[in-house]
């Protein structure tokens, strides 16, 4: 049988509440043995104190202690005087008895405190008491009568409670404390399952988020309850959420696009062959531009595709030299200098003099980049009109700007003009506009480069494209 992780937590908090009461009950039961035991002792060492009063009045009457050295007798009523324990009050006196008392019981020594003291005089020879051989281990008391010591008290201490009503006294703590930790023990029990609950409740609806995610529903969201780790583990579950969404969105709206471009060639196709086929059209020189037209088109968009997807599973091939990546540019401007002026449009570059660097680029996919951006501003721009390109350089990176005139495109859609198959055009004019793979396929190149490309507003009214390359070391 696998136990649930619900199990495991209760077991794992049971068990640690078990080892913090028994720790508890065992550091309580030796703190009280060991303070009660020292208490016992200070008693004790009071009583000693008293029993030196007692003994100092004997002496100023002797002024030595003969009178008590052997004297057995003596000494055991002197303590017991002190130490004894009565029975309170007179017993009772029975019915029709006369009123007469019985003698009391001999006194009683709770805790045997009269064996163990012994009396020293002055030079700490022995007098009287317990065993003469334990002075080395004695906690000697001096004696004092006028300013002087006349003798030494010592007691022989208790290692061990051996008194009933002490012992009886230890016995109640210990079942007081033992049943404290079994109240403590049932509470953990108690308070454990629920708390495993609530701290299990997020990964509940982390699971159930992560099924419904698994069925295809990328708009589920669960609830961010609190700010500890499963809270961020729950919020990156949100983040990872809309991200599937949008990743959904952009991949139907893809398929769209996709269709939405083939299907148009295609159909022109379709109807141009339909019209030969059926006679309607000739096959005039005309015609046959027509049909060619429509399938280079096709045949742009099916590699432009290609490529992209290449770029986008890192297989496509880079050959990486050392290049020069200001002749490059200057021969891309060369190509598209006289389309820029058949259309109306200004082609103005200001280059460094002293360019001197080198860059690790793969020459055709550096002017695939160059030519992409001069054919989106070609096209784009309108007449009269403008393009300025600046290159400018320093220490680490080749920085290139293209600047073209208006029009431009709404704030809202710059972050999407790398999309592929974005448009600025809503109604996808193919007269007007090409595939819009053409940006997409620009920053993978920039990617696989190290670079970065960025899209602004230009000063002239339409776009401005700067493109950052790291130079050589």
């Amino acid at each position: 049988m696998k136990l649930r992780i619900r199990h495991k937590l209760f077991f794992t908090l049971l068990l640690t509440s078990t080892v913090v009461a028994a720790g508890l009950f065992l550091f309580l039961q030796w703190s009280f043995d060991r303070g009660f035991l020292n208490y016992v002792k200070s008693q004790e060492l009071a009583q000693i104190d008293q029993l030196a009063e007692q003994l100092t009045s004997y002496y100023a009457k002797q002024n030595d202690w003969q009178f008590i050295a052997h004297n057995h007798p003596l000494w055991r009523r002197l303590h017991k005087d002190l130490f004894s324990v009565q029975p309170e009050g007179p017993p009772r006196q029975r019915a029709g008895e006369s009123e007469q008392f019985s003698p009391p019981p001999p006194p009683i020594d709770p805790r045997g405190i009269g064996p163990r003291i012994i009396l020293y005089d002055a030079d700490k020879q022995w007098v009287i008491g317990g065993p003469a051989d334990h002075k080395a281990t004695l906690s000697l008391r001096p004696i004092h009568y006028q300013g002087e010591v006349i003798g030494y008290l010592g007691l022989i201490p208790v290692t061990e409670l051996t008194q009933s009503g002490d012992l009886h006294f230890v016995e109640q703590q210990t079942e007081t404390f033992f049943l404290v930790t079994l109240v403590m023990l049932g509470l953990s029990m108690l308070l454990t399952f629920p708390v495993a609950i609530h701290l299990l409740r997020p990964i509940k609806e982390l699971t159930k988020g992560t099924r419904r995610l698994i069925a295809g529903q990328f708009k589920t969201r669960i609830p961010v309850r609190t700010g500890d780790e499963l809270g961020q583990l729950s919020s990156d579950f949100n983040m990872l959420a809309m991200t599937l969404e949008k990743n959904e969105t952009a991949r139907k709206q893809w398929v769209a696009d996709i269709s939405h471009e083939l299907r148009t060639p295609l159909s022109v196709v379709r109807g141009e062959v339909e019209a030969l086929q059926d006679g309607i059209r000739q096959t005039t020189p005309q015609n046959l531009e027509l049909l060619h037209g429509e399938i280079m088109h096709l045949q742009y968009l099916v590699n432009d595709l290609y490529e992209l997807s290449m770029s986008d599973i890192g297989a496509l091939t880079y050959k990486k030299v050392e290049v020069d990546p200001l002749g490059i540019l200057k021969e891309s401007l060369e190509l598209f200098e006289k389309r820029f002026h058949d259309k109306g449009l200004v082609l103005h570059a200001e280059m460094p003099a002293n360019f001197s660097h080198f860059l690790l680029a793969d020459p055709d996919r550096l002017q695939q980049l160059f030519t992409n951006i001069l054919e989106n501003s070609l096209r784009y721009t309108d007449a009269p009109g403008k393009l300025e390109v600046a290159v400018k350089q320093d220490n680490e990176y080749m920085k290139i700007s293209f600047q073209d005139s208006a029009p431009g495109i709404e704030p809202e859609q710059l972050p999407k003009i790398f999309d592929r198959l974005f448009r600025a055009d809503p109604s996808r004019n193919r007269a007007n506009s090409g595939a819009g793979l053409g940006l997409a396929i620009c920053k993978n190149i920039v990617d696989a480069h190290q670079g970065s490309i960025t899209a602004h507003h230009s000063p002239h009214g339409g776009l401005e494209f700067q493109i950052k390359l790291p130079l050589s070391t």
